[in-house]
Parts: C-alpha cells; sequence; structure tokens
C-alpha cells in the first residue's frame, strides 16, 4: 500500500482508523505503509499509530495543534479495556440486556441487529465494542471518526385488562377503579443511536432513531441509519473547520491589529523623538545664548563699578591734596589705594581674569537646559510635571517697622535693572 493510498483510508475512515487484530505479516506491512506515509500527511496534521506488537492495529491522522490529542489518548488506552470480537459482545449482550428496555421475545431479534450493525461499520472502517469495566453492557458504534451509543427499546401495545377471577386477587379498600387496558410488549423495536458527551443533558444529545414501519422492517433501515451518521459527521467536521476558520481569521485580525497598533506607538514614539531632539536643540541655543548674556552682563556691571571706583578714588586723591591735616590726608589716600585695587580686582579688562578667562563655547547643563524644553526632560523625550511651588516663606519685616532697612553697600548701581535682565 502506498502511502497517498494509506492517507486517503485514514481520511474515509474519519481520520481515526482501526484494523481488528492483523496477523503478524499483515501488521508489518501496515507499519512500512504508514513509514511511506508519514510525508503525505495534509498540512496542519500528522500520522499516529498504535499497536505495533499485538491487538488492533490503529492509525490515526491528528491535528498538530493538539485537539485531537485527548481523541487519540482515548483510543489508545482502550485497547486493553474494549471487547472488539462480534460474538464475544453478542455473548455479552445476552448474558445481561438490562440496559435495553426489552422483553425476551425480542433478545433474539436484537442479537441479530447487533450483528448487522458491526458488519455494516467494519464494511465502512469502522467497528462495534463493549466497554469492559461497566456495569451494564452497552455497545459503541465507531465509525466516520465519531462515537455512538447503541441503544434497543421494545413498544408497548394496549391490550383489554381482564381482572383475576374473585378469590384469587384480593382487592383492596382504596383501589375502587379497574383500569380498561394495560401494556405488553408489541414485538416492534426501536434503535437509538445517541451520541455521548455531547452536552452535559443525555435527554438533549443528539440521536438517531430509526424503527418499524408498516412494511419496513427495522433491519432494513440500518443503511439509512449508517448515513445519516456520516452526515452528521460530515457536518460536524464542517463546522469544525469553520469554527478553525473563524479563529484563525480573528487570530489574523488580532496580529494586524497588535502590528497596527506598535506601528503607530513606533511612528509617535519617533514623533515624540524628533520632538525632543528638536527641543533640545534650540534649548541649548537658548541656554547658550542666556549664558553669555548673563556672563556678559555680570561682567559689564563690574566694568561700570570698576569706573566708577576709579572716579571715586580720584576724587579722594584730590581731597588728600585739598586736606589740612596729614592724618586726614593719610587716611583718604589709603582708601583711594584700596580702592585702586579693588577696581582692579573687579574689572573684567584686567588680564588674566575677568572676560579673557571665560569660554565663548560652553555645553549647557541639563538644569540650564531645563528652563527653556517648555516642560520636556532634558534626560528622555518625556514630559515632565511642573514643578511644586515651594512654600511660602514667612516675611521677616512683617512685625517690624515700614522704614528701609540698611542691607549693606553692594557693586553696581541700585536702580533699573540691566538691559539684558529686561
Amino acid at each position: 500500500m502506498t502511502g497517498p493510498a494509506l492517507i486517503e483510508q485514514v481520511q474515509q475512515a474519519g481520520r481515526f482508523l482501526r484494523i481488528s487484530d492483523p496477523s503478524p505479516e499483515e501488521r508489518a506491512r501496515l507499519r512500512r505503509a504508514f513509514d511511506a506515509a508519514r510525508d503525505y500527511a495534509p498540512e496542519g496534521y500528522q500520522l499516529k499509530y498504535s499497536g505495533r506488537e499485538k491487538g488492533d492495529f490503529f492509525l490515526g491522522l491528528l491535528r498538530t495543534n493538539g485537539l485531537d490529542e485527548t481523541e487519540w489518548n482515548r483510543i489508545r488506552l482502550q485497547r486493553s479495556r474494549v471487547v472488539t470480537d462480534v460474538d464475544d459482545i453478542i455473548a455479552a449482550i445476552k448474558a445481561d440486556h438490562s440496559a435495553f428496555e426489552i422483553s425476551e421475545g425480542v433478545l433474539p431479534r436484537v442479537l441479530a441487529i447487533v450483528r448487522l450493525i458491526a458488519e455494516e461499520a467494519l464494511s465502512r472502517h469502522g467497528d462495534v465494542t463493549i466497554l469492559k469495566k461497566r456495569r451494564q453492557v452497552r455497545p459503541l458504534l465507531n465509525v466516520h471518526g465519531k462515537t455512538w451509543e447503541i441503544g434497543f427499546k421494545e413498544r408497548q401495545k394496549q391490550v383489554q385488562y381482564v381482572p383475576a377471577p374473585k378469590g384469587r386477587r384480593k382487592t383492596y379498600d382504596w383501589q375502587r377503579v379497574t383500569p380498561a387496558h394495560r401494556s405488553e410488549p408489541s414485538g416492534e423495536l426501536d434503535l437509538y443511536l445517541v451520541e455521548p458527551h455531547a452536552s452535559y443533558s443525555r435527554a438533549s444529545a443528539w440521536t438517531k432513531e430509526c424503527g418499524d414501519k408498516p412494511g419496513r422492517q427495522l433491519e432494513e433501515q440500518i443503511g439509512a441509519a449508517f448515513r445519516a451518521l456520516k452526515a452528521r459527521a460530515e457536518e460536524q467536521e464542517t463546522r469544525r473547520l469553520a469554527y478553525e476558520a473563524e479563529q484563525r481569521r480573528f487570530k489574523e485580525e488580532r496580529e494586524r491589529a497588535e502590528a497596527e497598533r506598535r506601528r503607530l506607538e513606533a511612528e509617535e514614539k519617533e514623533r515624540t523623538q524628533r520632538k525632543w531632539e528638536k527641543a533640545v536643540a534650540v534649548a541649548k541655543i537658548r541656554a547658550a545664548e542666556a549664558a553669555r548674556a548673563e556672563t556678559f552682563g555680570a561682567a559689564l556691571d563690574r566694568w561700570r563699578t570698576a569706573a566708577e571706583i576709579r572716579r571715586f578714588c580720584a576724587e579722594l586723591e584730590e581731597s588728600a591734596s585739598r586736606a589740612t591735616s596729614a592724618a586726614e590726608a593719610e587716611r583718604l589716600r589709603q582708601w583711594a589705594k584700596w580702592g585702586q585695587e579693588e577696581a582692579d580686582r573687579i574689572d573684567p579688562t584686567s588680564p588674566g581674569r575677568g572676560l579673557g578667562v571665560e569660554d565663548f563655547e560652553t555645553e549647557p547643563t541639563d538644569e540650564a537646559l531645563r528652563p527653556f524644553l517648555k516642560g520636556w526632560s532634558p534626560h528622555r523625550p518625556v514630559k515632565e510635571a511642573p514643578p511644586a511651588e515651594p512654600p511660602r516663606q514667612a516675611d521677616p519685616w512683617r512685625d517690624l517697622s515700614a522704614s528701609p532697612q540698611d542691607q549693606g553697600w553692594k557693586h553696581g548701581p541700585q536702580g533699573r535693572a540691566q538691559w539684558w535682565r529686561r
């Protein structure tokens, strides 16, 4: 048997194929066919087998997503828990048929129908089995990759009720109504093929029902029942494939939505990065200009102060030359000398100090950039929360006089602000 032919045979059996107790030669041939067929499994499926040395040989075409593992394990483990021989099944039902609602008169017919179902199932790559550990003998039909429980029920007919002769039947005081009819077996059978585990309620499980009809016995309807089971299996397979396709579509939509979200997030991150880099570049220029203006303005302040000090020292020298007292003239000259030295110290145009030692091109610090970033962080492209307002300081002059207080002498004019601070 070629690999593609074995794959087709397993698919026709409903993706789970059982070969009843093959001979050693047939088992070896099946193993070789399995090795040849593994590479021909459809996409998304894998071929497995069970029963290498003894017992029934099972082949399963399982979905690779793991949804068939439970069913395959059930089939594989039940090899030692089920009875598959038709004669043994017939003997077990004959010994215990309490699971069926039938009389002893129709038992031979029920056994013949069970044998007929088993032969029909075998022609369709299926079988009839019973579980060894169940209290009642309930045959199971395995075909088209599904399992149905076989049940029989004998119809009842109404016959005229004939009471027992007086003296042979005790009548109670409460027994005032005598029934007109009573039920008894009619010999007509109904067959129920129940799909187990279809729902939590056995009454709501899917059931194929057929029975004796005028001019057509139950035995003649077995083929139609199998065709109905095949249609049911194909319908379930179609729904399963549609469900899997819908799930794949949902998954693809989620993946596309996630990819779109990541793309938009990356674009937004890139835009934010560009805005931050632009803000940092502008802030560096403004911070450098502010630092230069600050340095230049402070130097201008000191230069003006030094010029005023020198003019003041010149006035002190002139006053010393007009002084009448030698001691007063000496003190004025001392103050003038100290003032000249102080003017030379703070003069930014003096060699080795002032603007001559300040770098014109400087790299502003993160804290120097912060006032010019308009809320951006100087470290990463995120907006920072505005700084909390410091607690208001107590006014030191609240309880004192409103008159101006002497704060000591400071260099520079105390009037209008400098031009670069306006």
